[in-house]
Formats: C-alpha cells, structure tokens, sequence
C-alpha cells in the first residue's frame, strides 16, 4: 500500500558517516514494503568536512560551533524538498548546538520540522518499557559533559546510571573516538579492542543494576545490534530516531497519523 501525501525525509550525515548511512537504511527496515514505490521519500545529505567535531567543540577544543555548519545542510535539504529532519548525530543535540540550529531555521521561509533525537529516545523508553526505572547510558564525552541524556531521564522519572569520568573516557569514549581502534576509524570492520571495551562497558552497567542501556552515540548500534544483553533492554537511538521519521513522514495535516499496513509504528 502506498504512502498518501507523505512527506519527504531529511538526514543530515556526515556526523560521522557511517551513522547517516545507518540511519537511512533503519527507515528503510521499519517500513514494510512489498515495492519500490511504497517506501518514503528520504535525501541524505553528508559534508563531513565542513562540519566541526561535536564533542571537540563541547570540550572547548574548538572553537566553531558545529550548529552554522549543520545548519547550512539542512537548508540544502529543504530546498531539495525535505519536510521532516533528523540529525544522526546525538550529541549535535546538546544545548549548546542544538538551541543554534533551532533559533537559525526557524527563520527559514520553509521552515522544516527538526525532530529532537535524545527526547524520541526518552518517549520511546516510556511507551515501550513501561517496567524500566534504571538507565545506564553509552555516549560521547561530549554528551557526557553536557548531561544531554542524563536531563531528559531524570525529569521523566528514571534513575540514570553513568560511570565516573576516568571509566567514560578510557573505556566508552574511547570505543568510539579511539583513532587507531576506535568505531569512527574503522566504521565497517568493528576491531577486537572495541569488543573488549564493550564488554567492559556491559559489565560495569550490569554491577550497577542498570535495567537498560541508552546507545546513546550513533556509531554505538554499529558494534551492540542485540536488543537484550545480560538481561539488560539495549535502546538504538538510530532506531528511535528512524521510527520517529516515518511517523512525522505519514502523518497527515490534521495531526493524524496515516494507518497504512506498510508502517510499524512501535
């Protein structure tokens, strides 16, 4: 069955580029589809190089705020005709990036929607884990230090779980920014170091009775696909972001969502 009237997708990639390529192809395996034609419209867009590291920025590293450059791509998508967007990047949504792109497209003459990833992520925990009250989280320092996640949990009630500093960045920061084992240097060819620091990560969140696990960096899902490890819930925010898309993509002007069979909306 075929979308009626729905809108186009936009991804801003590039952050790193793997996670936009992740990102698409999770819209593409939450959308049941028997043909081509019955898929939505998505354009992914990635300039890399242009846009600054996130986490650098946030640590004061550098800097030039990211936000100019992602918001620059996210008028490129919306001339190309995207409604709804979404960053694969979680930590661009800290406050300090986020709130600029928002202030910036909202002066946009087609002024597109801008989907929150971390806040999709939190409502999703909400709707589908109802039981759940302890979250550990995985992100970048960046997120890290900007308690992007830990805000957002706490004010819906849960108890979030973090290591000090010393583990975050020796053992999970250092998974995905590491530039010899790292996620981000070897995107399609998960190193035996980064799988050791993973399971150091599951470790300590299981001592410390998390219930589940917020991947909250989008290289993160690339090496934890399981959806349960150590009877721990895993929560994608790719996933979460991509199911999120494609219900602002079907959703019609009255604020209805469109029931079609070939959507799972979960």
């Amino acid at each position: 069955m075929k979308f009626k009237k729905s809108k186009t997708i936009g991804i801003v990639g590039g952050m790193g580029p793997q996670a936009g390529a992740a990102l698409y192809d999770s819209i593409i395996s939450n959308t049941e589809a028997s043909t081509d034609q019955q898929h939505l419209s998505v354009i992914l867009m990635a300039f890399p190089g242009k846009i600054e590291d996130r986490t650098l920025f946030l640590e004061g590293k550098v800097l030039t705020n990211p936000a100019y450059a992602i918001v620059e791509v996210i008028k490129k998508l919306t001339i190309a005709g995207a409604d709804v967007i979404g960053m694969a990047c979680n930590t661009s949504h800290a406050t300090a990036i986020f709130d600029v792109i928002e202030s910036k497209i909202n002066k946009f003459e087609n002024k597109p929607l801008l989907l929150n990833m971390p806040l999709e992520v939190c409502n999703y925990i909400s709707e589908n884990h109802p039981g759940i009250s302890r979250i550990g989280l995985m992100t970048t320092n960046g997120s890290y230090k900007s308690g992007l996640y830990k805000k957002l949990l706490q004010e819906k009630g849960y108890e979030v779980v973090i290591p000090d500093f010393t583990f975050q960045d020796s053992v999970i920061h250092r998974m995905i920014y590491d530039p010899i084992i790292g996620i981000k240097a070897n995107p399609t060819c998960i190193t035996k170091d980064v799988i050791l620091l993973c399971g150091e990560a599951i470790s300590f969140f299981k001592k410390n009775n998390a219930e589940a696990i917020v991947l909250g960096c989008t290289e993160l899902p690339l090496v934890l696909k399981a959806k349960q490890i150590e009877g721990m819930a895993i929560i994608d925010s790719t996933q979460c972001l991509a199911k999120a898309l494609i219900r602002e993509a079907v959703r019609q002007h009255t604020n209805k969502v469109y029931q079609a069979d070939n959507l799972i909306l979960v």
